[in-house]
């Protein structure tokens, strides 16, 4: 009898064949690397009909299982226990389980089988190891739930369920130009898209002359974070976006600048996502939440681009997009990341496509300016 930790995977089984292989394939390679990178070395990864089958010397310690749980496209895991698949070891296992229900608790034991030739059914082998536990069963609302799982030739007995991110695993669904302030929102955002199986870079737009380094610093912050749920490097791409601001402000109306700056930004990181073969941009904007996230806004500033842009908080409170900041880490680095000073006391929250293309026009080189902030824009690999 070893122990080992048992991995299953939810939303993958919902793809065909060929593709569900693709994906746990993707699934097993960052699970070694994330392992890896956590300092975990030596270990066995097994894939079997419905699930993978981890062993390491880390089983038993919450080193492996802190890593597993930042790895997207896992439903969820548990530590088992490996036998044969036969009564007798299956009824010693689950005994050796049983001795952690308390005095007082109830339980239940709950089988199945992906063997159908086995001997007995998942009804049969629920009763046999319930007669042998001393305690009261409670098939509703148990304290204590024993699982067993019976395969061809192993069965895997086990107590707890510990839940995974689930997702799509990293890296399945195509790269992505996440653009991110140091806010909470766009952290959250970036996060949302890792999960659906996107490849991750990030473009930050610093005003280093109005804001200094601190807004970097919070921007990198969050970028290491978030690293710690990826299989590998991240890459960040720090444009310098003070003299796009300064010439917006010096000869635009002051109430457009939100609007003007974003329209920038967009077109900014369109031209980077062509060089790093990005096939989508991803912003934290919810509908309504500030001046330049107005629909009345957002379709002006979305005038510029001519690929998808996803929003995936769109249609989210603030308070739900804390919950998500603070469970994932990066609540606390992005507190106070506002935007800069040179936002209006009144900023525009109805623009007009021909309005704004007029104001465009009195920043003179504004898309030279833009083309040379993209070209002199710095790479940090995190």
């Amino acid at each position: 009898m070893r122990e080992k930790i048992i991995i299953k995977y939810g939303e993958l089984w919902l793809k065909s064949e060929p593709v569900r292989m693709r994906f746990i394939k993707q699934l097993s390679d960052n699970i070694r690397r994330m392992l890896r990178d956590n300092g975990i070395k030596n270990f066995s990864l097994e894939k079997t009909r419905d699930m993978l089958v981890l062993e390491t010397l880390e089983t038993g310690s919450r080193k492996a299982q802190d890593v597993l749980k930042k790895v997207f496209g896992i439903s969820w895991f548990a530590r088992a226990r490996e036998t044969e698949a036969n009564m007798e070891s299956i009824e010693k296992a689950a005994l050796e389980a049983a001795k952690a229900i308390k005095p007082g608790e109830s339980f239940a034991i709950r089988a199945s089988r992906s063997d159908k030739s086995f001997g007995c059914t998942s009804k049969d082998i629920e009763e046999k190891i319930g007669s042998k536990i001393k305690g009261k069963v409670n098939l509703s609302n148990p304290d204590f739930t024993i699982f067993a799982e019976v395969k061809k030739t192993k069965a895997y007995i086990y107590s707890e369920k510990i839940r995974g991110l689930g997702g799509m695993p990293f890296g399945v669904s195509g790269r992505v130009l996440s653009l991110i302030s140091g806010g909470i929102d766009s952290a959250v955002s970036s996060w949302m898209m890792m999960k659906r199986g996107c490849e991750t870079d990030f473009v930050h737009f610093h005003p280093e002359i109005f804001t200094g380094n601190m807004k970097l610093e919070k921007v990198m912050g969050t970028v290491k974070m978030l690293r710690e749920y990826s299989p590998c490097s991240l890459n960040l791409y720090v444009v310098p976006f003070s003299e796009i601001q300064k010439i917006i402000v010096e000869n635009c109306e002051r109430r457009m600048t939100c609007v003007l700056c974003r329209r920038s930004m967009y077109r900014a990181a369109q031209m980077l996502a062509g060089d790093t073969r990005s096939k989508a941009l991803v912003t934290g904007e919810n509908l309504a939440q500030v001046a330049s996230q107005t629909l009345d806004n957002l379709s002006v500033e979305n005038d510029v681009l001519k690929m998808p842009i996803f929003r995936p908080l769109i249609g989210m409170d603030k308070e739900e997009t804390i919950r998500i900041a603070k469970k994932i880490g990066t609540y606390n680095i992005s507190i106070g990341a506002g935007c800069c000073a040179l936002s209006p006391k009144k900023p525009s929250t109805k623009a007009r496509l021909n309005r704004v293309l007029a104001e465009e026009k009195k920043a003179k080189n504004l898309g030279k300016l833009i083309k040379s902030a993209v070209k002199n824009a710095d790479k940090v690999i995190i």
